[in-house]
């Protein structure tokens, strides 16, 4: 959210505070400034010019040499523009300025002034579009002011552009701070000055309202309170200078001067408004429902058609619906050039019913981002008469005697004990109950003295999430300043007559940083879309911060894809990545839901696995080398009887392998499908391995065995097989190494061949195998009898045919 400097100042006096203290100390209190711009900074060097005379270039038939006084300094300037003329108030650029876009530029460059000669003739500076001053698209001709527009006046403060724009980050529970006043609020706490909102002022010159329209509230739960007014006879128009650069400094686009003052209102105080045309309201009255079944099509003022749902909250006519409540108006009653009348509308909705609405449509407003996080239900009048009075201003017209303000029920400040005590031990403070009761009443939490410690406050309505103790507490820590609150270090002793297990993660974590991987932290909190991608049964958070953190993770892929795709942005492209980390399930029982919580690893490649070097060629990472992580991992655990089985591809992977241990599942590995790498833009491979960090751990062998150096040679020797092409080559070597028994020390493959002299649809894998006893030299009748028994196994477990044998 943007917020201007110099609206704030309209509310709160902040003389001698600079940009970075606001920035400080709103950060400080809970409201995160992410950046701050001072705009006037932009336009250092540039003024606002009078064109005195306009002359045909000598040398040029397309330029004009121009007398331009800059506070009656005659300057001489070449233009270009089609549209220059004599009696222009202008804004021009002086040597040593930056313009922000060069024009000519096909990127828009920014370029700084020089005075240089033009076609023979010097020109003293430039005479610049809206374009060129990054304030429009219009590259057609230069901006053209209104004619009493102050010659040689600065042109950031002519525009209004002398402010900063603070860029404000607000968590989901700080609805109150999504308007001016609302920060306005927040620094006059923080800096101890007083807080000035606006008091309108109006005159009811027109009929009563009661005979100029009528409101009718038949869903009052998804729509507490309705307030209006009416005006007549207003002129529709473009905005003044001080409103439409207002609006737009906060990033919504000028229309005109009601639907300007609307958004003005909001910005100011946070309460949405919408004015209809009265004439184009069916009986001049309107009716809050839900939509019958024959109006579940409807055209919004962005000239789309919208489906309708019968749980949508509509504002309606007599005939018709004219607007989704809280979300957006209708084309049938938008206000038009020759809207004489109007029905300004200032109203409460549920925030869930639009939370609602605007998902299933698709469509988030400015109003829709407010509403859903709860709007000040005795805000409506006061918004209600802050516009009106605005509309008159701009475009005149007589507003009608009365309001209309239908409630369902008083909305009063909720009723909070609070102990002094509980703060200062919770807080670690020792604060007094007065300077407590400061910091409460600095923003509008009214508290009355129940006894020496106990106070009772009162939260305001526009602070719906002050609802216990606990968080009124909490705003006295924001208030005084967490930063300000002593560190205090206490250190318990607790003595146990067990020794405490070795903590098996963090030797892990020293295996894994030893063979060259970086360890990643990843959020547990994902989007609902990326959760529900690896597994339908994720758990949903009850009140999310955001969209993105909506649910608990169901795998560690997707934040490790997220860290690749941050590496990438930056160059980074050979990556060995590892992370500890939890996964959540959701598991449908007879008493509601319950939850699993799994503790898992995570092994990440991509990249080069062996870059390029003047003696050898680099090559990439693949299965085979995050296979061959994972086993080199289980070893060092000290773990055995795991294996290796091939499944079909998924969504996130393919060439997958699971590993069992035990005959039970306890990880996957495989290369990641190019459909979960285009949701995060990689363009490259990706292997990722997810496995059962507590299933591993809980396996891995407390105690190490002592085995002596072996007392006889080994042998060594190879063998081939022919086997079909879809034969599993870990089976082979289980297999192998079955037959083999306590006289196996190793095995590996070192070649998979098909091609000339293999059948088609076998292939020929090569095994380098070494035995040795523990007793005696091993001999070639051993050796032989290991050979022609491994021949018959294999024939009949896989009908491998023997291809060749040697012993080295």
């Amino acid at each position: 959210m943007k917020i201007s400097r110099k609206w704030i100042e309209q509310l709160v006096d902040l003389n001698g505070v600079s940009d970075q203290d606001i920035a400080t100390r709103l950060t400080m209190a809970g409201i995160e400034v992410e950046s701050f711009e001072n705009l006037s900074e932009k336009y250092n060097g540039f003024v606002v010019g009078s064109v005195m005379e306009v002359v045909k270039h000598p040398n040029a038939d397309k330029l004009r040499l121009c007398q331009v006084d800059i506070a009656g300094e005659i300057k001489s300037i070449i233009c270009g523009a089609p549209n220059v003329s004599a009696g222009q108030k202008v804004p021009v650029g002086l040597v040593g300025a930056l313009v922000p876009h060069d024009q000519h530029d096909p990127d828009g460059k920014p370029f700084q002034l020089t005075r240089a000669k033009i076609r023979g003739i010097e020109s003293e500076g430039m005479i610049c579009s809206e374009y060129e001053l990054a304030l429009g698209d219009d590259k057609n001709g230069i901006m053209v002011f209104e004619e009493d527009a102050p010659t040689g006046k600065p042109l950031a403060e002519y525009l209004g552009m002398d402010d900063t724009i603070f860029e404000v980050s607000l968590t989901p529970n700080r609805a109150d701070c999504l308007s001016h006043l609302g920060i306005a609020r927040e620094l006059s706490s923080a800096f101890s000055r007083k807080l000035n909102p606006k008091k309108p002022s109006l005159h009811e010159t027109g009929e009563p309202i009661a005979k100029a329209a009528k409101v009718e509230v038949s869903d009052p739960e998804l729509c507490p309170r309705y307030s209006a007014r009416v005006v007549k006879g207003i002129k529709i128009g473009r905005s003044p200078r001080w409103l439409r650069v207002a609006v737009e400094k906060a990033g919504m686009r000028s229309i005109n001067n009601v639907v300007d003052a609307t958004n003005y209102v909001m910005l100011e105080l946070g309460q949405p408004l919408h004015a209809f045309d009265l004439n184009l309201i069916e009986g001049h009255k309107i009716i809050v429902r839900r939509p019958h079944e024959s109006e579940m099509k409807f055209a919004t003022l962005d000239g789309k058609e919208r489906a309708l749902s019968s749980d949508m909250l509509m504002i309606c006519d007599k005939d018709s619906t004219i607007a989704i409540a809280g979300v957006m108006g209708g084309a049938n009653s938008e206000i038009n050039p020759v809207t004489t009348d109007i029905l300004i509308e200032s109203a409460n909705f549920s925030p869930s019913s639009v939370r609602r609405t605007s998902k299933k449509l698709g469509l988030s407003t400015e109003a829709s981002y407010r509403f859903e996080r709860g709007v000040d239900p005795n805000l409506t009048l006061a918004a209600l008469d802050r516009v009106t009075e605005i509309i008159v201003q701009t475009g005149g017209g007589t507003v009608a005697q009365g309001v209309i303000d239908i409630a369902s029920t008083k909305f009063a400040p909720r009723r909070i004990e609070l102990h002094v005590d509980q703060v200062n031990r919770l807080l670690g403070t020792r604060l007094a109950s007065g300077e407590i009761r400061r910091l409460l009443e600095s923003i509008e939490i009214h508290c009355d003295k129940k006894s020496e410690t106990i106070f009772v406050c009162f939260a305001p309505t526009f602070r719906g999430d002050l609802e216990r103790e606990v968080d009124l507490i909490e705003e006295v820590g924001r208030l005084y300043g967490y930063e300000k609150i002593e560190e205090q270090h206490q250190t318990r002793l607790v003595f146990d007559t067990r020794f405490k297990e070795t903590n098996n993660t963090e030797d892990l974590k020293g295996y894994l940083a030893g063979s060259g991987f970086n360890e990643i932290v990843t959020n547990s909190l994902q989007p609902t879309d990326v959760a529900g991608f690896h597994s339908e049964s994720f758990v949903k958070i009850a009140n999310p911060i955001s969209e993105d953190m909506a649910s608990l993770r169901t795998s560690l892929l997707p934040g490790a894809l997220q860290v690749v795709k941050l590496n990438l942005s930056y160059g980074l492209k050979d990556l060995k990545l590892f992370e500890m980390g939890r996964i959540y399930s959701s598991n449908g029982g007879s008493n509601g839901e319950s939850f699993a919580e799994t503790e898992m690893l995570s092994i990440l490649l991509t990249g080069s696995a062996d870059p390029i070097s003047f003696d050898r060629n680099g090559s990439e990472f693949d299965i085979f080398d995050l296979k061959t992580e994972v086993e080199r991992l289980l070893k060092h655990l000290n773990l055995d009887n795991w294996d290796f089985i091939p499944y079909d591809s998924t969504r996130e992977y393919k060439q997958v392998l699971k590993l069992f241990m035990n005959g039970s599942e306890v990880g996957i590995l495989g290369q990641v499908s190019e459909t979960a790498l285009d949701k995060f833009s990689i363009k490259q491979g990706v292997y990722f391995a997810e496995l059962n960090l507590a299933e591993i751990l809980s396996a891995r062998k407390k105690t190490n065995k002592f085995h002596p150096l072996p007392k006889f040679p080994f042998a060594s020797f190879d063998l081939a097989f022919i086997v079909d092409s879809s034969t599993p080559v870990g089976s082979l070597i289980n297999s192998l190494k079955s037959l083999a028994g306590n006289l196996f020390r190793d095995i590996y493959v070192f070649d998979i061949y098909s091609g000339s002299g293999i059948p088609e649809g076998k292939i020929s894998v090569a095994f380098s195998v070494i035995l040795g006893s523990d007793e005696r030299t091993l001999n070639d009748g051993d050796i032989a009898r290991f050979i022609e028994n491994a021949e018959s196994k294999l024939a009949k477990e896989f009908a491998a045919a023997l291809r060749k044998q040697s012993t080295k």
